[in-house]
C-alpha cells in the first residue's frame, strides 16, 4: 500500500458528522433510491465489474470511516470487495409493481454496516413486463441528494469501458499526521472566523443583522409543529410509494401562478398530507414542512459530502381551492427567500467546523431536538435525458430521503428525462398507507394543472360581479 502522508486527511465535515451522530436503531439516515429498466437484466457478476470499474470516479465509494484525531475521516478500505456491495434478489411470481415496492422497503430498512464504505445497491429480477430495478443506499454521511444525482451519472452511463482501474489502497494516515492535519485546519478556519468577526467590528450594524438573520432562521426551525399521528417513530421498517407528473405539466402550473417546481410539489404535498390526515379523523389547518436547501457551490456537484441547509415552510390544510393552496406556498417560499432563512443554519453548520468532536456532536443533537416540523419535502433537479447502464435505458428513479428519529415521512421530487419523479418514503406503522399518499400527490399535480389561475375564492369582488355580468343568464 502506498503511504498518503502528505495527502490531506479526507476528514468529514461537522454536518456529515451530524448525520452519524442522528442516526438511531429507528431511524437509519440513508438516501436510497429504487431505478426501473425495462430491458433484461445483467448477470450479477457482469453488474459489479461495471460497477467496480467505475469506482475511481467517485474514491469514497472504497473508503471506510475511521476515527483519526480530530474527528472521522474517510480512509481507503484494504480489503473492500464489490460482492459485499452489490447483490442480487427476485421478486416473488408475478413480480407486479407491488411486490417491488414492497421489496424496496424491505431492502431500505436495512442499516449499513459502519466497518465498511457506506452504500449498497440490489439488482431486482422477476418484474412483470421482463424488465429489472435497481435498489440502491448511501449513507447521508457520505452524500446529499445533488451528490448523489452526481454519482448516478459518474456510474450509470452508455455503457463504454473505462480504462483500467489503477486503485490500491493507501495507507490511513498515522495519528500524528492526521492530528497535525486536524490543528491545521482549525487554524484555519479560526483565521477564517476571525476575519469575520473584525469585519462585524468594523461594521457594527451588518453583524447585528447577520444575528438577527441567525437567531430568526432558529426560531423558524424551532417553533412548535402541529402535533399529528405523523410525528413519531414506531419501527425501523419501510414503506416506499412511487408516482410521477409530466415536468412540463408542473412547471407550467407554477408558471401560471409565478411559482416554481418547488412550489408547485410542496402545495401538491399540502393537499396529500391533508387528505392523509383526514383519514386518520384530524383535521389541523396547517403543517410544518423543512425544506432541504442546496448551499452547494458552483462547479462543486461532484464533490460528495453535504451541502445542505434547511428552510421551515408552513403548508396550508383544509383549502378547496388548489390554486389559493399553490398561491400560499409561493408567497410563503418567497418570504422565506427573500429573508435569506437557508444562510444562517448554513453558517451555523460551518462554525461547528471549528469545534472539537464532542463538541459537535452536543450542537447536532440539540439541534435535532429543538427542530420541530411535521415532514421533509425535498425537490432534487436531475438529469433532463435518460441515463442508462451497460446499455440499458433508466425508465424512472424513485428517491427515498431518511427520516429523523420522531418523524414519520419524507417526500422527494426529483426531476428525471421530462418527469417529476417522486418518492414517498415512510415507518411502516405511522404510514401504511404511503401509496394512498403518492395517488393523492398524482392527483393533486392535475388538479394544479387544470386549475384556473386566478380563482374566483381569490379574486376582488369587482372581478367576481363582472364576471356575473359577463355570463350568460342560463349560465347563471
Amino acid at each position: 500500500m502506498r503511504d498518503h502522508g502528505r495527502v490531506p486527511v479526507d476528514r468529514l465535515s461537522a454536518l456529515d458528522t451530524a448525520f452519524l451522530d442522528l442516526e438511531t436503531p429507528r431511524a437509519p439516515l440513508h438516501v436510497g433510491w429504487t431505478l426501473r429498466f425495462a430491458a433484461a437484466a445483467p448477470s450479477l457478476s457482469a453488474l459489479r465489474r461495471h460497477l467496480d470499474g467505475r469506482l475511481d470516479r467517485v474514491p469514497r465509494f472504497r473508503r471506510r470511516l475511521a476515527d483519526l484525531p480530530g474527528g472521522l475521516a474517510w480512509v481507503d478500505d484494504a480489503g473492500f470487495d464489490i460482492g459485499r456491495h452489490v447483490h442480487q434478489v427476485w421478486l416473488p411470481a408475478p413480480g407486479a409493481t407491488g411486490d417491488l415496492r414492497d421489496t424496496a422497503g424491505v431492502l431500505l430498512s436495512e442499516p449499513l454496516e459502519h466497518d465498511r464504505p457506506l452504500w449498497r445497491m440490489y439488482l431486482v429480477d422477476g418484474l412483470a413486463d421482463g424488465g429489472f430495478a435497481l435498489v440502491g443506499q448511501v449513507h447521508h454521511a457520505l452524500v446529499d441528494g445533488i451528490a448523489a444525482v452526481e454519482v448516478a451519472t459518474l456510474l450509470f452511463d452508455d455503457g463504454s469501458a473505462p480504462a483500467p482501474s489503477t486503485w490500491r489502497p493507501a495507507s490511513p494516515p498515522s495519528p500524528s499526521h492526521a492530528a497535525r492535519r486536524s490543528a491545521q485546519s482549525r487554524a484555519s478556519g479560526g483565521a477564517h472566523a476571525l476575519g469575520a468577526l473584525a469585519r462585524a467590528a468594523r461594521h457594527p450594524a451588518a453583524g447585528a443583522s447577520a444575528l438577527r438573520e441567525a437567531a430568526n432562521a432558529l426560531g423558524d426551525v424551532a417553533s412548535p409543529a402541529p402535533i399529528t399521528e405523523l410525528d413519531r417513530s414506531l419501527t425501523a421498517r419501510r414503506v416506499v410509494a412511487f408516482g410521477s407528473a409530466p415536468l412540463d405539466d408542473v412547471r407550467e402550473a407554477g408558471r401560471r401562478r409565478g411559482a416554481t417546481v418547488n412550489d408547485v410539489l410542496l402545495a401538491a404535498s399540502a393537499i396529500a398530507l391533508g387528505r392523509a390526515l383526514v383519514r386518520r379523523g384530524e383535521r389541523p389547518r396547517a403543517l410544518k414542512a423543512l425544506v432541504p436547501v442546496s448551499v452547494r457551490e458552483a462547479g462543486a456537484a461532484s464533490q460528495l459530502g453535504n451541502a445542505v441547509s434547511f428552510a421551515a415552510i408552513e403548508l396550508p390544510l383544509g383549502e378547496p381551492d388548489p390554486t389559493a393552496v399553490l398561491r400560499t406556498v409561493r408567497d410563503r417560499t418567497r418570504a422565506a427567500k427573500r429573508d435569506g432563512a437557508a444562510r444562517p443554519l448554513d453558517a451555523l453548520a460551518r462554525a461547528g467546523e471549528l469545534m472539537p468532536a464532542a463538541g459537535r456532536r452536543a450542537v447536532a443533537r440539540a439541534a435535532a431536538r429543538a427542530a420541530s416540523f411535521n415532514a421533509v419535502v425535498s425537490n432534487v433537479p436531475g438529469p433532463p435525458v435518460e441515463l442508462s447502464l451497460m446499455g440499458r435505458a433508466i425508465k424512472s428513479v424513485h428517491p427515498a430521503v431518511p427520516l429523523l428519529d420522531g418523524h414519520g415521512l419524507t417526500i422527494c421530487g426529483l426531476s428525471y428525462a421530462g418527469r417529476l419523479q417522486l418518492g414517498v418514503y415512510a415507518d411502516a406503522e405511522v404510514l401504511p398507507d404511503a401509496i394512498e399518499v403518492a395517488r393523492d400527490m398524482e392527483s393533486a399535480f392535475d388538479a394544479l394543472r387544470l386549475a384556473p389561475a386566478r380563482s374566483a375564492a381569490g379574486a376582488t369582488p369587482w372581478r367576481v360581479r363582472a364576471r356575473t355580468r359577463r355570463q350568460p343568464a342560463a349560465n347563471r
